[in-house]
Formats: structure tokens, C-alpha cells, sequence
């Protein structure tokens, strides 16, 4: 048997990803993702965002890594924005102290939204969200430590169980309606890779002159890069096309 006989001949991407459901994320990965790479999932013990729920979270997605490094994967990157920062994963030291433990490149959500959001040079930006009000200030908070200033934040309403249940264009209606508030953003950023956003990207570019950035779409070009897969990629914004 040679590489090319497997499926992921080209790169397989290990994600740890705390929801306990996922069906968003694998779908359009797929979507993004060229011919040849495969996406190793493994989902773990999230619905809340509670502490306990996250340090569970955070111990359980240490013994998956092991496991997937093992496996044979060529990156391990790590979901979750809240521990990412609560754990060290979104600075470079952090991540350096993880691949040289696992000994393979290392990526987290922290680190490629605001690699994604330097990429693109974002620097007053608006915020579309999948979550309630009570959100908008940990978003912006996020977007402020990329080195954004953040004009505006709104969020659809949902719980994370049901972010499935989410319509198609609720983020295309969203990033429309922070534009018309916030005509002088630059950027609209979308975190949280679990609700249908990819199809808003290249709309909302064309229509505002601005850069898309969503968590989903840094994940994956983050994880490609690292893994040596540097195909410019149509139809998912700037970051895949142009970085």
C-alpha cells in the first residue's frame, strides 16, 4: 500500500471538538476541504459552556490527542474558544509546549481566527454570532484580542444544541444588517464553527467591499497550511483564495 491509497493521501486533520454533537462542522469542511484530505473528529462533552463541563472537556481532548496523534495524523487542533484561552491554547507558547510534547503541528480555534484575522488585515469589525445577547461582550472581547476594534456584535438567538436548526441565511441576514449599522467596519467576523455560515462569505464580500472571516473557514486554512496543503481554494472569501 502506498499513501495514495488511503483517503487522506494529502493531510489528515485531527479536531477535537468539545460540542457533543456535531453536524455543521464535518459537513462543510468537506465542503472547503480539496480532494485527498480527511478531517479525524472526535467530539466531546460540551452543551453548556459550565467549568466543569469545560477542565472535562479539556483533560478528555489531552487522551484524544495521544490517540490521534497514534492514529497517524498530520495536525491536532484543538476546538473551543473558551478553553483554548482558559487552557494556554491560543498563544504561541502554548502551542509550542503541546506540539513538542504530542510531536505534531498544533493549531486551536484562538490561534487561527486571530491568524486569520491578521491575514486579512481586519481592523474595525463587526460581530455575527450564533448565541443570545448575553454573548455579544465575550465575542467582541475574542475580537478585540485578535487587535480588532469592534463597532458592533449581534447574535442570532440560538442554544448550541439546536445551532443545526439554524436557518441557511440567518448569517447572511446578520452580517447584512451590521454592515447597514456599521457602514465603516472592514471586516465581519463570525465565530464559532458550528452553524451555517460559509455560504454568507463570498455574498457579504462582494456586496460590502469587506473581509469575511469565520471561525470555520480559519480553522480549515489554518489546518492546511500547517499540514502543507497550500491550494488557493474559490468561493469561501479571501482567506482561502488569497493566503
Amino acid at each position: 500500500m502506498t499513501t495514495a491509497d488511503i483517503y487522506g493521501h494529502r493531510a489528515r486533520i485531527g479536531y477535537l471538538c468539545p460540542p457533543r454533537m456535531a453536524e455543521i462542522l464535518p459537513r462543510d469542511f468537506y465542503r472547503i476541504a480539496p480532494e485527498g484530505v480527511t478531517l479525524v473528529i472526535s467530539t466531546l462533552t460540551v452543551t453548556a459552556l459550565t467549568k466543569i463541563e469545560l477542565d472535562q472537556a479539556y483533560e478528555l481532548s489531552m487522551t484524544v490527542a495521544r490517540e490521534m496523534v497514534a492514529a497517524g495524523v498530520d495536525v491536532v487542533f484543538f476546538g473551543g474558544m473558551p478553553i483554548n484561552r482558559a487552557r494556554g491554547q491560543d498563544n504561541a507558547r502554548g502551542l509550542d509546549a503541546l506540539e513538542a510534547e504530542l510531536g505534531v503541528k498544533i493549531s486551536s480555534s484562538a490561534a487561527a481566527q486571530e491568524k486569520a484575522a491578521k491575514a486579512l488585515g481586519c481592523q474595525k469589525v463587526v460581530v455575527a454570532h450564533p448565541y443570545d445577547a448575553s454573548q455579544d461582550a465575550r465575542h467582541s472581547g475574542d475580537a478585540q484580542r485578535y487587535g480588532c476594534e469592534v463597532l458592533g456584535a449581534k447574535g442570532f438567538g440560538a442554544i448550541m444544541s439546536q445551532f443545526g436548526r439554524i436557518p441557511r441565511e440567518a448569517a447572511l441576514d446578520l452580517g447584512r444588517a451590521l454592515m447597514r449599522q456599521h457602514p465603516q467596519a472592514d471586516s465581519i467576523l463570525y465565530p464559532s464553527p458550528h452553524w451555517p455560515v460559509i455560504e454568507a462569505i463570498e455574498p457579504l464580500e462582494r456586496e460590502f467591499g469587506v473581509s469575511v472571516m469565520t471561525a470555520l473557514q480559519a480553522f480549515v486554512w489554518d489546518a492546511l497550511r500547517l499540514a502543507g496543503v497550500n491550494d488557493r481554494i474559490e468561493g469561501y472569501g479571501r482567506l482561502l483564495r488569497e493566503f
